[in-house]
């Protein structure tokens, strides 16, 4: 591309921005980045009269401003997650070229099970590397073999590292229940002990109180990690700790455990101790779990990130290469592989998550205020309405928290119903007109349910009284 060209590029775009803010749409920073594009377009014209070559490369164009790093994104690699870019939008950029697929603006979807090697080194090189074996240069692997990487399932990976924060390594799942099995399988040792945020999803519930002692000689206990002095009592109180496991906000009393506070107390007692977060209730968008301490977060991709009901997913994502690797060694062999037409599915997905999930929570906020009116709701949750404490301390306290820690409120809602019975519950299910009674969450469409018959309904009635 050359600098004339650039320069007629920078002139259109600057006629669109400036049609949008006559039409009446909030300037905000929009005159500053109008000034910053005519900065770099006259920059140009200035090279351009003193270069004898009218086809000047972007990239001789060196030490330029953040307006040239952002206009220039699409000669950038497309590994680079584009940390100077908000994340909504680096996640459009990051992870796929169109000079990769014949120019094409979106990735095809790779369905081949096993890809050619060049030559025999190169084949043997390629399994070194994903197998760690001696030899591995520390390379990323290349591609051997959908089971063990994929086209589609790498660009997923690499736009979510460019949407979550702090995160520099991803892996995708088949389903958030096996993202969170895998990484606990590789990361805890024999003999080890988690402790996790009670209430917790059923489905962790199962595998940490069920699966984890009987079958990985694994123990846990779930503690109130949302109240800091019932945390620091457990922590000190329990026999080791490998694993402290929030869920944050917790499902479904939408509590909210403070991340960096638990994290500190959790290295007091085991500076090894792994700092998990499943975040898929305030998603990337509202909360940055990497940026309080945490050593993994965790997602359901089927909700939020995926947000359209029509597919089922998972990630995890690290500061750290060596967890990653662990967990993906983990995941070579037991085989719980996302197939590329989900990856291509959730690539169309998450370049929207940023909209969809602010205009969520842009309606949640009017349906909790409805809700917190009406006389059948005898208690509301929802993050950052906190009328109902029944102190003016405890109100500051989640108060201060929840803005300290989270950008916005999210798109969940919990309620009691009055009278507190399972047959005032279900005829509030049943009576639903524009709500679907189902399960999961964070689609287009509004769903309810009633956690303690469905989705927490393998909990022992001694844990649900607890919560």
């Amino acid at each position: 591309a050359s600098s004339r060209f650039l320069g007629n590029k920078h002139s259109f775009f600057h006629s669109k921005i400036t049609m949008a803010t006559e039409s009446g749409t909030p300037q905000d920073n929009t005159s500053a980045f109008i000034a910053g594009v005519r900065d770099i377009k006259n920059q140009q014209d200035e090279e351009e009269k003193k270069s004898a070559s009218p086809t000047a490369s972007i990239s001789d164009q060196s030490g330029g401003s953040g307006w040239e790093d952002a206009i220039h994104v699409a000669r950038r690699s497309y590994k680079d997650p584009l940390r100077e870019l908000h994340p909504s939008s680096a996640v459009i950029h990051a992870g796929y070229h169109s000079d990769l697929s014949e120019r094409a603006i979106k990735p095809p979807v790779f369905k081949s099970s096993t890809f050619v090697f060049a030559t025999a080194e190169e084949g043997e090189l390629f399994f070194k590397r994903a197998y760690g074996l001696k030899g591995n240069d520390g390379q990323p692997p290349g591609l051997v073999y959908s089971r063990l990487n994929n086209p589609n399932v790498e660009i997923i990976e690499d736009k979510l590292v460019s949407l979550e924060r702090g995160s520099n390594y991803c892996n995708a799942f088949p389903s958030g229940m096996s993202a969170i099995s895998t990484t606990i399988m590789a990361l805890v040792p024999t003999g080890g002990h988690i402790m996790y945020t009670n209430p917790v999803y059923g489905g962790t519930y199962f595998f940490l109180t069920t699966v984890c002692p009987d079958r990985l000689n694994v123990t846990s206990q779930g503690a109130d990690t949302s109240n800091p002095d019932k945390l620091r009592r457990a922590i000190e109180e329990a026999p080791r700790l490998d694993v402290l496991y929030l869920e944050c906000p917790a499902n479904p009393t939408l509590s909210i455990t403070d991340i960096a506070l638990a994290t500190s107390l959790a290295k007091a007692k085991n500076p090894d101790c792994l700092i998990m977060v499943d975040n898929t209730f305030m998603g990337p968008v509202f909360q940055s779990p990497f940026l309080f301490g945490a050593d993994i977060v965790l997602y359901s991709a089927t909700k939020f990130i995926g947000g359209h009901s029509d597919l089922v997913a998972g990630l995890v994502l690290t500061k750290d290469k060596t967890l990653m690797s662990k967990i993906n060694t983990y995941r070579t062999i037991l085989g719980p592989v996302i197939s590329p037409d989900t990856a291509w599915m959730l690539t169309r997905s998450v370049e929207t998550v940023w909209l969809r999930m602010e205009r969520q929570a842009d309606k949640a906020q009017k349906v909790a205020s409805a809700l917190a009116a009406h006389p059948r709701v005898s208690r509301l949750v929802f993050p950052g309405y906190y009328s109902s404490e029944t102190s003016s301390a405890a109100r500051d306290v989640k108060t201060e928290l929840w803005e300290r820690q989270c950008s916005g409120t999210g798109s969940m809602i919990s309620i009691v119903v009055r009278p507190n019975t399972r047959k005032a519950a279900f005829t509030v299910l049943n009576g639903m007109k524009i709500a679907h009674l189902a399960v999961s969450l964070g689609s287009t469409e509004t769903l309810v349910e009633h956690p303690r018959s469905m989705t927490h309904s393998d909990m022992t009635e001694e844990d649900l009284d607890a919560c």
